[in-house]
């Protein structure tokens, strides 16, 4: 079985979205939440491990990692860039013909470097654009579900009823 993996330089898809890069603005941790719930929801109906970086270059930590609503998020550490996080992720878990990798970025230098070790690009604005468009099939899916809900009650007739209580009360 082929393993699939996306992973998304975090910060990137932030940069590239202009709702996003605006809600930046007011508040980072706020734009990395709702960008990690979209991804979320996109990774329901998409068989993919999905795994977000981002850059913790000029704070002082180590590399940590967590999982949001199933989704690998790592933070880099110290002095390093999500680029290198990126870049040794896609070398460790790179198995030619039963790995698919998927790297979300628009960092041309970047994009060179994951070629090379045998994984796919996807451009940032092209990822948030599978990001509306999911978005659109769920609202769709949930006014379908609304429109064409199912029966709540069987039609019986008194004689099954009548049978059926019969049998609830462990008379037959």
């Amino acid at each position: 079985m082929i393993k699939k993996y996306t992973i998304i330089d975090g910060y990137n898809v932030i940069g590239q979205s202009t709702r996003l890069k605006q809600l930046a603005k007011e508040s980072l941790e706020e734009a990395r939440v709702q960008l990690l719930l979209e991804i979320a929801n996109y990774n329901a109906r998409i068989a993919d491990e999905m795994i977000v970086v981002f850059d913790a270059y000029d704070v002082k930590s180590h590399e940590r990692e967590e999982v949001f609503h199933g989704i690998r998020v790592i933070y880099s550490r110290e002095k390093e860039t999500a680029d290198a996080v990126i870049e040794r992720l896609v070398y460790e878990m790179y198995e030619k013909h039963i790995t698919t990798i998927k790297v979300v970025t628009s960092d041309l230098s970047e994009q060179h470097t994951i070629f090379g070790s045998g994984a796919l690009r996807i451009p940032s604005r092209e990822f948030i654009n599978n990001l509306r468009e999911e978005e659109q099939r769920v609202a769709n899916d949930i006014r379908h579900m609304r429109t064409h809900q199912p029966r709540t009650r069987i039609e019986i007739d008194e004689t099954t009823k009548e049978h059926l209580e019969r049998l609830r009360r462990g008379e037959i």
